[in-house]
């Protein structure tokens, strides 16, 4: 399985950090399943591009404008992927400040009391390539970038998001105004597009709309459900997360970093049938740092027995102090002491001012004492759905909810 990126949509009466502004592509899905109660699968990505607008139905009109948005976007997302993986080589290759690091330092160690440094700490370290990398190596990158110098994106200046030719709010013009002195995400990868969706605390993500992986995962070669073809199935490329916005909108010197993996066998010799998605909740943490965001605690909830030593030996190092290994199952019951959110809610542990990251997929189990994973799984999403204060709380929702592809 995958871990994908789970955002409600907030009503209007909610608090501004969690108003969410959805891509246009999301929108329509949105709209196409509240008016046909479907949204399924690969509907979009297998849309006809050739028609030339010849087709008199207006949804399949509206369609091929929405896919011919994505396959830009799809191509603006390879390049921010590809500098991406610039940043990390150059972290580990450039002599001197932070570069020769696996990972970028802590973020909140570097700001001034004042706060004074803080654009150019998040510039540095946070952005998408790192200022001084860009002007020192810019010969040798691969890929051409609008703004170069600038290195990369910052706050969301007043950003117009162009309007789409579709129905309801989606059709309408949406402006976003904070102030930042560079280019945001959406300006410096994806203007082309402008298929991103937002929310003012954590920035920009990608559009959530089926198939909920990967888009290749829709192309004709590609075998759902053959283990032995991880090219797009596991795929995570996709998934955007804002850390220019995080760093300059979140963190703070006091900010606690918090990651809660409920579903955590990091174990892959007695794992073998999640041992992908082990690597991959690590790899996302390691993401994280190599932004400048360390986790000062890793709440990992796991069902399946473990020793405590072969899950420390299989964890990397950076990871052994932070790790909280709760090898019990996490209880869907509220306010029970092994439900995840009793414990991020009990004796005010934590505020909004820290910055929470949830993810929630967890293994069916044969346990007969054990309630199946999936009915866990639902009622924790929704005790996180319908309570204020958790979502207050989580800034980032990984969550894998199991839905069959109904298109081939």
């Amino acid at each position: 399985g995958q871990i994908i990126v789970v955002e409600e949509q907030q009503q209007s009466s909610q608090p501004t950090s969690l108003l969410y502004i959805p891509a246009k592509a999301e929108q329509y899905v949105i709209d196409d399943y509240k008016n046909h109660n479907s949204s399924s699968g690969c509907y979009i990505w297998n849309t006809n591009t050739n028609n030339n607008h010849q087709d008199d139905d207006e949804e399949s009109s509206v369609r091929f404008i929405i896919k011919n948005d994505l396959e830009v976007w799809k191509q603006e997302l390879n390049r921010y992927n590809e500098e991406g993986i610039q940043k990390k080589e150059l972290l580990q290759k450039k002599k001197g400040g932070i570069f020769g690091r696996e990972f970028a330092p802590d973020l909140r160690t570097l700001f001034h009391n004042d706060y004074s440094n803080k654009e150019q700490v998040c510039r540095e370290y946070a952005d998408a390539l790192p200022a001084t990398a860009v002007t020192n190596q810019q010969q040798q990158l691969s890929t051409t970038t609008t703004s170069t110098t600038t290195g990369g994106y910052a706050d969301p200046k007043t950003v117009q998001l162009k309007p789409a030719l579709l129905r309801g709010g989606a059709g309408s013009t949406t402006t976003t105004t904070t102030t930042g002195p560079n280019k945001n995400l959406m300006e410096e990868y994806f203007h082309q597009s402008q298929q991103l969706s937002y929310l003012p605390r954590q920035g920009y993500m990608e559009p959530l709309l089926p198939p909920l992986r990967h888009p290749d995962i829709c192309l004709p070669n590609n075998h759902h459900g053959d283990d032995n073809d991880v090219s797009n199935n596991n795929n995570m490329d996709y998934m955007i997360e804002d850390f220019g916005h995080i760093c300059r909108n979140v963190l703070k010197k006091s900010t606690q970093t918090v990651f809660v993996d409920i579903g955590a066998c990091y174990d892959t010799t007695r794992c073998s049938s999640t041992s992908t998605d082990a690597l991959q909740t690590i790899g996302t943490i390691e993401k994280y740092r190599t932004n400048g965001i360390h986790f000062d605690h890793i709440y990992a909830y796991e069902v399946l027995e473990l020793k405590p030593q072969s899950v420390y030996e299989a964890v990397p190092n950076h990871m052994v102090a932070p790790l909280h290994w709760i090898n019990m199952p996490a209880s869907p019951e509220e306010g029970h002491k092994h439900n995840p959110w009793t414990m991020l809610l009990t004796n005010d542990n934590y505020s909004p001012d820290d910055f929470i990251v949830v993810k929630l997929d967890i293994t069916t189990t044969t346990d007969d004492d054990t309630p199946p994973s999936s009915s866990v799984e639902m009622s924790l999403f929704q005790q996180l759905l319908s309570n204020p204060q958790l979502q207050e709380l989580v800034d980032v929702f990984y969550f894998e909810h199991h839905v069959p592809i109904m298109d081939e």
